[in-house]
């Protein structure tokens, strides 16, 4: 008999940092605006003010609601570690950022195999509180050009690729490897060898996990394919940096695996409600 198996798709919203335009500080709650004010360059605000933007836009259009009613929290739910953030009643998100790029995650549709019926409703979608989260990253390959070597310690050795590491290789690992201990939950607390992913020249898989990080057949793991620049990007000494991405789905009480991921224009979904640069 097939394993029961949950499928689920993921949309990843994509923006430069300042693409929510200075209106957007007037979505943050009184502890994000305190968050704000409190980075000292204006790169790193814009891209907090832009994440939570696009996170608030994007739930509130699945709740019905506006992106100001969207409350994120952080702490304990069902299906959510301590110290993730989430809204009630909302699927699962991630939020990365780096460089010129600001991704938020958004779990959508969730199907199961027959399996599974009883847990879906009639048309055979789960309810959002499934248990399905997700985690995704991104990543300058700036960092492991300039100290390689002084990073390589961070991921195990089988996770080498055939040719050696490079600056692509270990980013690229390392995007792959926090997306999934942010599906998780744990974040960079988990010790190192508790999570094997497959060698960076090869598909992103989890190979082998321990401790608190859930069986590879929960986890489901994929690259993202950036374009070069997010669309409406301003002028910047970074301009063409190289950065790498990843998404992962963790999905505890049953395997997991994606059915579809769409990479989506983040000024787009703002600018529809009142958001961005003129």
């Amino acid at each position: 008999m097939p394993t029961p198996l949950l499928t689920a798709s993921v949309t990843v919203w994509c923006a430069a940092p300042g693409a929510a335009g200075v209106r957007a500080s007037a979505w943050l709650s009184p502890d994000e605006a305190r968050r704000a004010t409190a980075f000292r360059r204006a790169e790193d605000r814009e891209r907090f003010v832009t994440g939570r933007a696009l996170i608030r836009a994007a739930l509130g259009e699945r709740l019905g609601v506006s992106p100001t009613e969207v409350a994120i929290r952080v702490g304990p739910r069902d299906a959510a570690s301590p110290g993730r953030p989430f809204v009630e009643g909302a699927p699962s998100f991630s939020i990365a950022h780096a460089g010129r790029w600001v991704l938020v995650a958004v779990v959508g549709a969730v199907t199961c195999s027959p399996g599974l019926e009883a847990d879906a409703t009639d048309d055979g979608e789960l309810d959002l509180a499934a248990g399905v989260d997700v985690g995704v990253d991104v990543e300058s390959t700036a960092p492991a050009r300039d100290h390689l070597t002084d990073l390589l310690d961070a991921v195990p050795p089988g996770e080498r690729p055939a040719g050696g590491w490079d600056a692509e290789s270990f980013t690229r690992s390392w995007a792959r490897r926090e997306a999934v201990l942010k599906a998780v939950g744990t974040g960079l607390l988990a010790p190192r060898d508790d999570l094997l992913l497959a060698p960076a020249d090869s598909i992103a898989a989890v190979v082998h996990s321990r401790g608190a990080v859930p069986a590879p057949d929960r986890l489901a793991l994929r690259d993202l394919e950036l374009p070069s620049e997010p669309s409406g990007a301003r002028p910047s000494p970074s301009a063409g940096e190289t950065h790498l991405a990843a998404v992962a789905l963790c999905s505890p009480g049953a395997p997991v695996a994606f059915s579809t991921v769409e990479l989506a224009d983040g000024p787009t979904l703002l600018s529809r409600h009142g958001l961005g640069n003129p």
